[in-house]
């Protein structure tokens, strides 16, 4: 990783320090002589001041054959009282407002990372945290923009969230996307109903892969993106399509 600062901070003493793999600490070690620090009371959470507001973190979680790194952009600005409250606990996932996430299994993926976590760490970093938030508001935009471009050559049409196509019938087969209250995260469901009313359905079913029904997109590769895409139009949508006819 490149130098961010060139002072070495002191390490947290490693005495009482969970057990973590080797790969884990030689990460470690990296990110405090490059001048980060690790939360107080959050074991792999290390952050970087970036503006007055803002700070650049990672997130280091130890895998059964390698390292995830989550890395982004945080607001640091808490409740006034408790100051402290970011060098203690660090940075939560959902509190990362603009984030990415990368998988380190050998020395070449590591050297791929490193050059992933810099760039992204440059281009933003200047950043305010207004402009972090709008940031992120422009990437969830572009996510769901990729559903537009599969759904629009099938004759869908987009309101919001939901892209409807009406059937047979007086029917209407509709792809939502519905966020959670709580976090990034996203159920995509596949309704039919009547044209006119999404709450009066016929059939109701949640896009599943691999036993999952809710997807952060923030956390996504493009490669999965792709993959929920079209499992929902092969699996989920075309055969509705296929079984309900058009008008």
């Amino acid at each position: 990783m490149n130098d961010i600062d060139n002072n070495d901070r002191d390490r947290i003493s490693s005495d009482l320090y969970p057990i973590r793999s080797a790969r884990y600490m030689r990460y470690r070690d990296r990110l405090l002589k490059n001048g980060f620090s690790e939360a107080e009371l959050r074991n792999g959470h290390f952050y970087i001041q970036a503006t007055e507001q803002t700070a650049f973190v990672i997130n280091l979680y130890d895998e059964e054959d390698g390292l995830t790194v989550l890395y982004g952009f945080a607001s640091t600005a808490y409740p006034k009282g408790d100051e402290d409250w970011f060098a203690r606990n660090g940075s939560f996932e959902d509190s990362c407002q603009v984030r990415n996430t990368l998988y380190i299994s050998d020395d070449q993926s590591e050297i791929l990372a490193d050059a992933s976590v810099s760039q992204f760490y440059a281009r933003y970093k200047d950043y305010p945290k207004d402009e972090i938030l709008r940031l992120k508001k422009e990437r969830q935009k572009e996510f769901l923009e990729r559903f537009s471009h599969a759904l629009k050559p099938l004759g869908f049409k987009k309101k919001n969230t939901r892209w409807t196509k009406a059937l047979c019938d007086g029917t209407a087969l509709s792809f939502e996307a519905q966020k959670s209250a709580f976090s990034d995260q996203y159920y995509f469901n596949v309704i039919v109903h009547h044209v006119s009313d999404v709450y009066d359905r016929q059939s109701f079913q949640r896009v599943v892969i691999d036993k999952n029904g809710i997807y952060n997109w923030q956390l996504m590769t493009d490669e999965q993106i792709e993959h929920l895409i079209q499992v929902s139009l092969t699996e989920y949508i075309i055969p509705k399509l296929e079984k309900t006819g058009l008008p």
